[in-house]
């Protein structure tokens, strides 16, 4: 596991415990305690550092703040459903950074690993595994507007360490640059950029 805040919750889960729904939250939990790793390599302090759950309830809020002005076909539960568990491959995998030589293709192949390990003992699990992997084929508007989302969450948490640290965050905007088109996030992503200043 990647650099984290402590012990990580599994390991205090009694032995031989049945309840699936206990073990997957156990599990699932582990996100709360996984420091975002890009924040700690540019010298943001533990005690400051967001962690992936955190980082994935922003995206699921601005994908609940945000979605709805889309068109009518666009599923806002969907939307959220998928910001909530794009980032739950990290559960076992980590977050895995690109400085690390992993390929994109491990990468992923690590991270659908780690989600199959811990939807599998869900009753829901085949549908919330379906559902990461929507996300990580990118081929629906909910799935390619999360991605948004995911980038644009990153440039409002560099805002935030930018002012608060006086770290220098513009590789994260740049990142959200490339890879924000919706004009909406785009002005949003500029606010973000101009409130990092």
């Amino acid at each position: 596991m990647k650099t984290a805040k402590n012990q990580s919750p599994t390991d205090f889960l009694k032995a031989g415990t049945r309840d699936r729904h206990v073990r997957f939250y156990f599990a699932l939990a582990q996100l709360k305690h996984l420091y975002r790793q890009g924040w700690l390599r540019i010298g943001v302090p533990k005690d400051k550092c967001e962690s992936v759950a955190e980082h994935s309830f922003g995206v699921a809020t601005l994908a609940l703040c945000l979605a709805p002005a889309r068109s009518k076909t666009f599923d806002v539960g969907r939307a959220v459903t998928l910001a909530l568990v794009h980032d739950m491959g990290e559960t076992f995998a980590g977050d895995i950074m690109p400085s690390e030589g992993i390929s994109v293709d491990r990468k992923h192949a690590l991270e659908r690993r780690a989600a199959r390990r811990l939807f599998r003992c869900l009753p829901a699990g085949k549908r919330l595994m379906a559902l990461w992997a929507e996300y990580e084929e990118q081929k629906t508007p909910e799935a390619k507007f999360v991605r948004q989302l995911d980038r644009l969450e990153m440039s409002l948490q560099a805002a935030v360490y930018g002012r608060q640290l006086g770290l220098d965050v513009q590789e994260f905007f740049a990142t959200a640059k490339s890879a924000v088109g919706d004009r909406r996030l785009l002005r949003i992503l500029k606010s973000a950029l101009a409130a990092a200043k």
